[in-house]
């Protein structure tokens, strides 16, 4: 009884105090809306693919004039958005995206070119593949699936001389739909939501404790555990309602959702257990911390910076500590919250079921508990001290 006790309490407290209660649901959500209106419709980086072309015609090599044009695309001020690496085999491409080299692979079949004038159904498949778990594949697909539209329009249509059918485009690994670079920073911003959990129950808790309330309740033989577990499940409930407000108002600036109710609740999910770390290491601030005003004052210097290094803003750079069957890991990812972001991006942008994001829970539980463990122990410490 003691813990849903707490679980009453947490929620009155955070009802009554608007200014907690603004900072926590509202402002992460103006962040949504000014990154909605600003990268809605913008696509903006480097994008590294590697390119396979099949296509031996001589002469006209309409293969080669497709890489052109992608070699050619500018994302803004004449800045090539892609990299563009011509590799002679598929097994090369794989291994290039499975260490990270690339984000994306693009295969030309083989009579690309001489297929055009024979008045066929289709002409084919030209095939997309890449890395789930890399924002660059999900730019990267959709503005080469925009580019291979156009040139199936116009550019074939020149040298055919007659209507055929688009170039189809099936996609390996995922079925990308997004379209703008705020369908894949969305996630982040729903992540930094959850990270700004930390401000809030930092400074609730620092006030509960300065004010001789956890005191008073230890003497109803409370535990640290039961105290613990009060936040976290009361919190919880708190990080759902994040997702969904977020969700919706990305949705209200156009971040295009996939996969339906399922999807949402996968999220939800992810976004509990995400909380247990945000909780934790709030809790690890208010011990540390002499006083409710300096826990105040840290947690956001920690909550900040914690959502650029997790990602929830810009794409991080490679920072990799480790090659794992041939897949790099960045030291960024051991953090909670960057595998957050990627399991909301795969369930939410990319409509991913429970299957691609399972390692990610994994590993957010994993960190989880260990960030609670450690913040029990050193909670504990202090009350057992100021005792």
């Amino acid at each position: 009884m003691k813990i849903f006790d707490i679980v009453q309490l947490n929620f009155k407290q955070l009802i009554r105090d608007k200014k907690n209660l603004f900072f926590l649901l509202l402002f992460p959500a103006v962040f949504m809306l000014i990154f909605g209106i600003g990268f809605g419709d913008n696509v903006e980086s480097d994008v590294d693919i590697a390119v396979i072309n099949h296509d031996n015609a001589s002469g006209v090599n309409l293969g080669n004039e497709l890489v052109g044009v992608i070699k050619d695309f500018n994302s803004s001020e004449n800045e090539s958005l892609f990299t563009v690496h011509e590799v002679s085999s598929e097994d090369k491409a794989q291994k290039m995206l499975e260490n990270g080299s690339v984000s994306t692979i693009l295969i030309i079949p083989q009579g690309f070119t001489s297929d055009m004038g024979n008045n066929m159904s289709s002409l084919g498949e030209i095939i997309i593949k890449g890395n789930p778990i890399d924002a660059d594949y999900g730019i990267g697909s959709s503005v080469i699936s925009g580019i291979v539209s156009e040139f199936s329009k116009q550019i074939i249509n020149k040298v055919a001389g007659q209507t055929i059918p688009e170039i189809e485009l099936k996609y390996e690994d995922l079925n990308i739909s997004s379209s703008s670079t705020f369908d894949l920073y969305a996630p982040g911003l729903i992540v930094f939501a959850i990270l700004m959990t930390i401000t809030v129950v930092a400074s609730n808790v620092a006030t509960e404790e300065e004010s001789g309330m956890i005191k008073r309740l230890r003497l109803s033989k409370m535990k640290t555990r039961d105290y613990v577990l009060g936040n976290l499940i009361s919190w919880s409930f708190v990080g759902v309602i994040q997702v969904i407000i977020m969700l919706l108002v990305a949705i209200l600036v156009g971040f295009k959702w996939e996969g339906g109710i399922y999807t949402l609740f996968l999220a939800c999910i992810v976004g509990i257990v995400t909380t247990f770390s945000s909780v934790a290491v709030a809790l690890i601030i208010v011990a540390l911390s002499k006083n409710a005003k300096q826990a105040s004052s840290i947690s956001p210097i920690i909550a900040v910076p914690l959502s650029f290094i997790a990602g929830a803003f810009i794409p991080l750079p490679d920072c990799v500590i480790a090659t794992i069957n041939n897949q790099q890991i960045q030291i960024y990812e051991i953090l909670p919250w960057n595998q957050a972001i990627t399991a909301i991006r795969q369930v939410l942008t990319y409509g991913q079921g429970l299957d691609a994001i399972f390692m990610n829970l994994i590993i957010i539980l994993i960190m989880g508990i260990i960030l609670l463990a450690i913040s029990v122990l050193l909670f504990n410490r202090k009350i057992s001290r100021e005792s």
